[in-house]
């Protein structure tokens, strides 16, 4: 079993000197006399402790301090100080330093201290290991489903969890993708590792490669300190770039760089970073065909989707619709404790409902009917209040009228009408975000109106 290694930062030669004498039989020790070097092996190889002198010339021990947690907050740092010093080490304890040792060493209080350190720290390691797989079996409750298709999605997505491949992720607005991708991480012997979240479409275009490949201090103006980007916030775990149709291609050229070669640079850096990520894309989009007409890199669309889950919308595994409709009104019992359940007219008129909005539209559906509801049975009245027509007063053409195209144009315009033309508000009520009602009504001829 390899030894823990400890970084030794000291200005003094002869502080390091005792310092590796006393640790070395225990430890893999590396020392450094200043804070720049230290900094490059840790980020290079991590350490699971690091001793730090405070007063150290360019870079102290405050700001290495303040680096390494950036960088990995769950290392243990110790600050080295003299009688003279202690104000400071208190002021380092209270920003993020596990404790501070004094000046003489005492080499026996020096090894139980790390020891116990070292302890605690694997103790909180394996709290957060078992943290994860409860949120991973809420995961696998939270996608409620016995659909045929669906499993086979789930299926494919444990058996691609086990490789580091890139996955994209195919699916409307809406339909579980986010979950899916959280379960392949979950799944992965990454899963003790971050797993980050990225909205592409919430990114303007100028701050894209700053956020995702991060930036030195003064590569750009309001650069006023360097900041790591998302990539290597998400070292050794997983990042899902969610819809990654809606970035430009300069974009898309960089991250193809990244891809192949799992390297990046930072903005105003031509120094190369190694990272160790798993990539997962996810879009509504048809990708394929954005990459076949000039839309979207072909060469990125080949990279992303070494395995393509595609995920059905609600209205083709409707088989699901009455044990969501059934976790959706416990998950909101707490709203209005007298519904014990939906009626026979509400679930009909669910089942015959073309969800633009898929699962999510089905959840705030059910959230606002639970606000609404004064029997103890969700009504089909109760479901479709508000810019949803109540059924029974005032129907409309369903899936069951036409085909599921028309269908969900024509659900479309009576939103767009009862919400006297307002997109977001319409956006809001369908269950799905600005940019792809908008993409919607493109689709239906609906752009004008």
């Amino acid at each position: 079993m390899s030894k823990p290694r400890i970084i030794v930062v000291d200005d003094d030669p002869m502080t390091r000197r005792i310092l590796v004498r006393m640790l070395t039989e225990d430890y893999d020790v590396r020392d450094f006399a200043n804070g720049e070097e230290a900094l490059r092996e840790f980020l290079a190889n991590s350490a699971a402790v690091v001793l730090t002198d405070l007063k150290m010339p360019q870079m102290d021990g405050m700001e290495l301090l303040a680096r390494i947690k950036q960088a990995r907050p769950e290392t243990i740092v110790f600050v080295i100080t003299g009688f003279s010093s202690i104000d400071s080490a208190v002021s380092a304890i209270k920003q993020g330093a596990y404790d501070y040792i004094s000046k003489p060493f005492d080499p026996a209080d020096v090894g139980l201290r790390l020891e116990r350190a070292l302890r605690e720290n694997q103790l909180q390691q394996r709290v957060e290991v078992l943290s994860r797989e409860r949120e991973l079996e809420t995961a696998k409750q939270n996608f409620v489903t016995g659909n045929s298709r669906m499993l086979e999605v789930l299926e494919l997505a444990k058996r691609v969890a086990r490789t580091d491949s890139t996955v994209l992720i195919q699916g409307e607005t809406g339909v579980g993708k986010e979950l899916v991708a959280r379960l392949i991480h979950q799944w992965s012997p990454r899963s003790e590792h971050a797993f980050i979240p990225i909205n592409c479409s919430a990114l303007a275009e100028g701050v894209m490669e700053s956020e995702l490949f991060g930036h030195e201090k003064g590569a750009f103006t309001g650069a006023a300190n360097k900041r790591l980007g998302f990539f290597e916030m998400a070292d050794q775990g997983t990042i899902l770039l969610d819809e990654i149709g809606t970035t430009d291609g300069n974009f898309q050229v960089k991250l193809l760089r990244v891809l192949q070669d799992r390297k990046l640079y930072r903005v105003g850096s031509a120094a190369a970073i190694d990272i160790d990520v798993r990539v997962i894309a996810s879009t509504n989009q048809d990708l394929k065909r954005d990459a076949e007409q000039g839309l979207f890199r072909s060469d990125l669309y080949y990279r992303l989707s070494v395995m393509t889950l595609q995920i059905p919308p609600l209205r083709e595994r409707r088989d699901d619709i009455p044990q969501l409709v059934d976790y959706f009104i416990a998950k909101y019992r707490h709203i209005n404790p007298p519904v014990s359940g939906i009626s026979a007219e509400g679930l009909a008129a669910l089942e015959s409902y073309p969800f633009p909005g898929n699962v999510r539209e089905l959840e705030n559906i059910i959230e606002r009917a639970m606000i609404l509801e004064r029997g103890t049975l969700l009504s089909a009245a109760s479901l479709f209040i508000d810019c949803r027509p109540a059924l029974q007063r005032q129907p409309q053409p369903m899936a069951t009228d036409l085909p599921i195209r028309e269908a969900e144009k024509q659900h479309i315009l009576n939103v767009l009408e009862k919400c006297a033309g307002k997109r977001v508000q319409a956006a809001e009520m369908l269950g799905i975000n600005k940019t792809t009602l908008w993409r919607k009504m493109k689709k239906y001829g609906l752009d004008d109106l």
